[in-house]
């Protein structure tokens, strides 16, 4: 799986399609609230502008608003590249949790995995004990360590001992 680093202008959305793509409904599925609540003020913003746009024809006070906002480089192109920023945004957070689901369900796979080996090694060095003896010098060559004497070996192992050591004796 290759994470990019695409721009949105990419091509999301051409001309007037991504201000009618950039609803509250499309951003609803984004998880992330932190993603979702500026995804959220990007569509206030948006419809803001966008109504302001509209309105200035009809109404003054819109158009003196607009001039305004003009004055400091706000127009229309901005309602547009947010809102196709926006659609990019809601593309990127809904792949980002396709892949952590990947992710985890890998995490998990390997840990079972990770514990069946584990079972299975002891079963087979409580199978060398029982065969060899639990002092065996034998035992070390199969990374099982011998017990010494007077050792009693608990029923239940807890799970962070090791069963086999780490280095094999030739």
């Amino acid at each position: 799986m290759k994470i990019t680093q695409d721009s949105p202008e990419d091509g999301r959305a051409a001309g007037g399609t991504a201000l009618a793509a950039f609803t509250p409904e499309s951003i609803r599925p984004v998880r992330d609230f932190t993603a979702r609540k500026t995804l959220e003020q990007a569509h206030a913003f948006v419809a803001g502008l966008t109504r302001i746009l509209e309105d200035a024809g009809t109404d003054e006070a819109d158009r003196a608003l607009l001039d305004d906002l003009g004055s400091v480089g706000i127009t229309g192109a901005d309602a547009e590249q947010l809102a196709t920023d926006a659609l990019a945004l809601i593309e990127r957070m809904a792949d980002r949790d396709r892949k952590a689901e990947v992710f985890h369900a890998a995490v998990k796979e390997a840990g079972q995995s990770e514990r069946a080996m584990y079972e299975r090694l002891a079963a087979l060095a409580r199978v060398l004990r029982l065969k060899l003896g639990a002092r065996a010098p034998a035992l070390t060559r199969f990374g099982v360590p011998a017990e010494a004497e007077g050792e009693q070996r608990p029923r239940a192992k807890p799970l962070g001992k090791a069963i086999f050591s780490a280095a094999i004796a030739k």
